[in-house]
């Protein structure tokens, strides 16, 4: 069965812009490109494992199997409505 999501259910997706060595800067695509508040995370993948630093919001680093489950935890935090 598909579902199919509603406009109040989307994820936001962020923007990747590729550092160099398997490193990328996580950005949100809402906030202005001029903005610093723009970068959210930095992403390296090393030895297996991608690692993920927190630039905004809680600060800490977060290690995961894969790129995909990062770019997951982003979303979800890219998706709660701030206030």
């Amino acid at each position: 069965m598909l579902a199919t999501p509603i406009a109040g259910d989307q994820v936001r997706r962020p923007e990747l812009l590729w550092v160099g060595s398997g490193a990328w800067v996580a950005c949100d695509p809402a906030v202005d490109p001029n903005d610093p508040h723009r970068v959210i995370a930095y992403l390296e993948c090393k030895d297996g494992r991608v690692y993920l630093l927190w630039v905004t919001g809680s600060a800490g680093v977060c290690e995961f199997a894969s790129l995909r489950d990062a770019l997951d935890q982003i979303s979800q935090r890219l998706s709660v409505p701030q206030h």
